[in-house]
Order: C-alpha cells, then sequence, then structure tokens
C-alpha cells in the first residue's frame, strides 16, 4: 500500500492532474493549495512553517509548485523549503517537476547527460537551480527529477489555449517555416508517469525527460488542432524581422499602458496574434528529447498527439470548463 503523497502546486494546470491521476491509483492524496477551494489545504512553500507542519506522515512529496511567470521565487526557494522540510519529516521520496527550458536553445538530439549550463531564460535558470538542489538533498531522500517536455492538454495556457485563440484569429499556417519538431506531452502521461513513480515498489531515483508518444512538426500540430476545433483557415504568413521588432515594440507599450490601468485593444491584439521570436524560432529548431530513461523504469506514454487533439477538441466543444 502507497504512503500518503503530498502534492505541492495542487491548483496548477499540471497538480491538478497529478491529484486526480493518484487518487483513481487508490493513493491517499494531501493536496496542498497555494489559494484552496472550500474544504483544500492550504500550503504556501515559501512558507517554511507551513511546510513543516503539512509533512508529517507524508510517503512522497509531488513538488509542483511553480508561482509566476516572472517570480522564480517559488521554484527555487520553495523547493529548497520543500526539500528541508521533507528531510526534517523523514520523508522517502521526493519528486521534482523541472522542464526542458534548462537544455536552452538545444538541437539535435537531447538525452539526460545534455549540459545545462546555458538554459532558456530565467524560468530555465531557476529550474537548474532547483535541480542543484535536489541533487544535494542527501542519500536518506530519494529524489526523481522530471524534465518534461512542452506540456499540452486541456487547460493548458501556453501550449493550447493560447494556440486556440490564434487559430480561432485566423492565424497563419506555418508551411516550411513549422518544420521544427514539436515536442509536446499531454498533462496524463506525466501525470501517469508521476503516479508510477509514486507508487512504485522500489524508489526510483535519477533524472528523466518526460516526452509524448509521438512527436509531429510544428506545422502539423497547429494544423490538426486548428481543423480539429473547426478554426478559421490561415491567413498571411510568419512574419519577418520587421514585424518582429514592431511586435516587441508594442509589446513593451501595451505592458505599460497595462500598469497604468490603460487598455490599448488594437496593440494588444497585434501582439496576440504576431509570433515572437522565440516562437519563430521554435517552429524550425529540429530538436527530440530523447525517453529512454523513462522506458526503462516501465512506464511508456500513452497518448498520441491525435488523441491528444481529439481531448482538446470535446474540451472547446464543452465551453472550456
Amino acid at each position: 500500500m502507497t504512503g500518503t503523497v503530498l502534492v505541492t502546486g495542487a491548483g496548477g494546470f499540471v497538480g491538478q492532474r497529478v491529484v486526480a491521476a493518484l487518487a483513481a491509483a487508490g493513493v491517499p492524496v494531501n493536496a496542498g493549495y497555494r489559494r484552496p477551494p472550500p474544504g483544500g489545504t492550504a500550503l504556501n512553500v515559501l512558507e517554511p512553517k507551513a511546510l513543516a507542519v503539512a509533512m508529517p506522515g507524508i510517503e512522497t512529496v509531488v513538488h509542483t509548485a511553480v508561482g509566476g511567470a516572472r517570480d522564480t521565487r517559488v521554484i527555487v526557494d520553495g523547493t529548497r523549503n520543500t526539500l528541508a522540510a521533507a528531510r526534517a519529516a523523514g520523508v522517502k521520496r521526493f519528486i521534482q517537476l523541472s522542464s526542458v527550458a534548462v537544455y536552452g536553445a538545444a538541437t539535435g538530439t537531447i538525452d539526460e547527460d545534455a549540459p545545462t549550463d546555458h538554459p532558456h531564460g530565467a524560468y530555465g535558470a531557476a529550474k537548474v537551480a532547483a535541480e542543484v538542489a535536489c541533487q544535494q538533498a542527501g542519500d536518506a531522500l530519494v529524489v526523481a527529477i522530471l524534465r518534461p517536455t512542452l506540456i499540452y492538454g486541456p487547460r493548458s495556457a501556453a501550449w493550447t489555449t493560447a494556440y486556440l485563440d490564434r487559430l480561432h484569429d485566423g492565424w497563419p499556417v506555418l508551411g516550411e517555416a513549422g518544420r521544427g519538431d514539436a515536442n509536446l506531452v499531454h498533462v496524463d502521461d506525466l501525470a501517469g508517469f508521476i503516479t508510477h513513480l509514486a507508487t512504485s515498489a522500489t524508489p526510483i531515483t535519477g533524472t528523466f525527460n518526460v516526452n509524448g508518444a509521438d512527436i509531429p512538426t510544428w506545422h502539423t500540430y497547429l494544423e490538426a488542432l486548428r481543423d480539429a476545433v473547426q478554426a478559421p483557415a490561415g491567413t498571411g504568413a510568419l512574419p519577418g524581422s520587421a514585424t518582429l521588432t514592431a511586435r516587441k515594440l508594442a509589446k513593451a507599450a501595451s505592458a505599460a499602458a497595462s500598469r497604468a490601468g490603460v487598455s490599448l485593444g488594437a496593440l494588444e491584439r497585434f501582439v496576440a496574434r504576431t509570433p515572437s521570436h522565440d516562437e519563430v524560432a521554435r517552429f524550425r529548431t529540429p530538436v527530440r528529447y530523447t525517453i529512454e530513461r523513462m522506458l526503462a523504469t516501465g512506464y511508456a506514454p500513452r497518448i498520441t498527439v491525435a488523441e491528444g487533439i481529439a481531448d482538446i477538441a470535446g474540451w472547446e466543444r464543452a465551453g472550456r470548463p
């Protein structure tokens, strides 16, 4: 019988699905929320005292809390605090949610031994720092570090909802500009692997890439998504350098106006509809994250991109509940 699992960040996109997957497997779960729903447990990973209260009786911690896009304290300090509380309480297993952002602008075939000394932005750097904290946790705590690729599925703000909104607005067809690899993992496959680790008879340690069952091109993914939700045909083409520069300026102006309480609707729509420099580069990048280590644990991703898109389309038809 698997002991109680504490899930931090249980109100987040990934955390919710992890809680559901563990519960479906019959695992007792303590779900920790920064902003708890009625009957939920309040747990702020930046508050060591709250973590100390939550830890007694916990066998495994699944650390999914990430905080806001601009606040890396939850990733770094929150991980350190959670590790310290887990060690002090005698927790046996710790599952850390990292990201392939630690690899930075990687190309080609990437396994877990690839360097992480040039991560992608502040988010990637914070994830590297959190991984280092996990690696220094000591032998008493069995740590598994997961590096998921782009986590998609219903309610995925970055890799599903944002693209649905743009596709409905007539986003351009990528064509050859979208020949790069879309490394996507369905949120339920990620939750499934976490459940596999939490319930394994023998604790599993190591660092694991977590990717999906197949890897389409970006063009294939977005056009299949467009067709599935019956979005209008794409218009125009990907922007050139002048438009990308204009987008960067428009984004800065829109952000400044927003801080002043002013809405610049036309600029905001232009920013939302126009791909960024990073996106244009991503759509063209040939990169594949290998999952041999994950497969060696006895878990394989089950959801193809076609099945994931069908799942998204059903959610869309239901009104995005």
